[in-house]
């Protein structure tokens, strides 16, 4: 299971959002580009603290931020430098990098700034300490300052903002500083690293420590455990969002798992005891005919035909939803034969590829127990078909149809994608597509999490199952 949650985590994180900050500290006007400034320095703090929020301020899962020197630093600044010739979106990416380096950045920084013969790096140098210095200040942050702490870090992040130096970075002359009070800034800032020197000074100790604990994953790990993921794209923690979506999924699968397996078992069982007859052959065909048809198709086949309004009259059945827009004022009876009407059609094109293969595996299964030894003697102590059949080839034949059914518990939360998409029905599977689109990693981590822990679970009932219905399971381990 932790290895399935470390390679989702990671393919996610290299999908994960980026800093395209658009700020210009260049101006020509000098109170416009104060505005411009403040907006953007207000941009990018956001984005911190939304970063902070999902943990996608941290390394994936190893941290070696802990190693950095003023001279790796110096290196990674000058890749932000547009006179590099780097295409944009490789010096944007090496730019928030730096950004998002954290306290382990400051002193490094510090370094440069404090070397004179550096001048032409003070700029880009004050603006990813002041960034790397601020704490974004969210509320579970909070709850765990003191009042004090607070106020000083509140201080701090003000003080940060107010001292960047204003420079210009274009391909020619690349970092070029425009601000007068360059020198002034530069020594503020050095100040509020020395004032604060504890909390932003290396060790090797501390270095080690953070390698994997100081990680994203871990980060995650912890935010799982305590039920605070949360959702930046949906503002809300990410086990309440699921809560929102998953009873609409549950209940529509939960009727297709139970229609399938009710009618693929006895299926499977007639045609298996009228084998190499008519109607086995045209059972067959027809199964083998609709196991072939992608759901995407007959769903929008039905969606096309049965649910568009026509010139010769309206649609037989609704076309997006679960119930009516006004169904909350309908009474019992009329609410329940809403919920049909509009779940007739999903309910039909979740079933259908489902029982067809099912219904295939109970015919093979039973054919292969009713050619046995064991149901021949049967045949030749007297018992009847039926007893043969129902008491003695269906508990065997159902061995395979549980391993099947492992992954029912999955699949009751999973949510089928094309379903709810075709038919506009609001469920898992559309959030979590959703979620795709926007990058929204909590969300699918937290939504892989519980598939994971219930296909695991589904696994346990399946082995618990199988020595419930075959003797000799239960004779050799009982």
């Amino acid at each position: 299971m932790v290895g399935i949650l470390i390679i989702n985590f990671i393919v996610l994180r290299m999908q994960g959002p980026t800093l395209q900050e658009q700020m210009n500290v260049a101006t020509s006007g000098e109170n416009a580009g104060a505005r411009k400034a403040e907006q953007a320095s207000s941009n990018i703090e956001n984005y911190l603290g939304r970063f902070r929020r999902t943990g996608n301020d941290l390394p994936a899962v190893v941290n070696l931020r802990g190693f950095a020197t003023k001279e790796s630093l110096i290196e990674r600044l000058r890749a932000t430098s547009r006179a590099a010739g780097e295409k944009e979106s490789k010096r944007n990416r090496a730019e928030k990098d730096l950004w998002l380096y954290g306290g382990m950045g400051v002193e490094p920084l510090a370094a440069v700034l404090a070397d004179p013969q550096l001048a032409e790096l003070h700029g880009p140098a004050s603006m990813a300490l002041s960034l790397c210095a601020y704490v974004p200040l969210n509320a579970e942050d909070l709850a765990r300052m003191s009042s004090d702490r607070q106020e000083l870090v509140r201080q701090r992040n003000v003080e940060l903002s107010k001292l960047r130096i204003s420079f210009t970075n274009d391909q020619k002359a690349g970092f070029v500083t425009t601000d007068p009070a360059c020198d002034q800034k530069r020594i503020a800032l050095l100040a509020i690293y020395e004032r604060d020197r504890a909390e932003f000074a290396h060790s090797t100790r501390r270095a080690l420590g953070d390698v994997f604990v100081h990680t994203g994953f871990v980060d995650f790990l912890g935010k799982l455990f305590t039920g605070s993921l949360y959702s930046e794209t949906r503002k809300e923690k990410v086990f309440t969002v699921i809560g929102h979506y998953w009873y609409v999924t549950f209940w529509l699968n939960l009727l297709s798992i139970i229609t399938a397996w009710g009618i693929s078992i006895p299926l499977g069982i007639r045609s298996a005891r009228r084998i190499n007859t008519w109607e086995d052959r045209a059972t067959t065909n027809t199964l083998f005919i609709l196991w072939s048809l992608p759901s995407f198709f007959v769903g929008t086949l039905l969606l096309h035909h049965l649910c568009t309004n026509t010139s010769s009259g309206a649609a037989w059945f609704p076309n997006r939803g679960l119930s009516s827009p006004d169904s909350i004022w309908f009474s019992t009876p009329r609410y329940l034969l809403d919920l049909a009407w509009h779940g007739a059609l999903p309910l039909l094109v979740l079933c259908y590829a489902n029982f067809t293969s099912l219904s295939r595996y109970m015919r093979g299964n039973m054919l292969e127990q009713l050619s046995a030894d064991y149901a021949r003697t049967a045949r030749a102590k007297g018992c009847g078909e039926n007893q043969v059949v129902y008491g003695h080839a269906l508990p065997n034949s159902l061995v395979t149809m549980i391993t099947l059914g492992a992954g029912l518990l999955a699949e009751l939360f999973g949510g089928f994608v094309i379903v709810e998409f075709i038919f506009s029905i609001p469920g898992l599977g559309w959030l979590l597509l959703d979620a795709a689109r926007q990058q929204d990693a909590p969300l699918l981590m937290g939504a892989t999490v519980i598939s994971v822990l219930l296909l695991l679970v589904g696994i346990l009932v399946a082995d618990v199952l199988y020595a419930v219905v075959d003797p000799r399971i239960r004779s050799k381990y009982g």
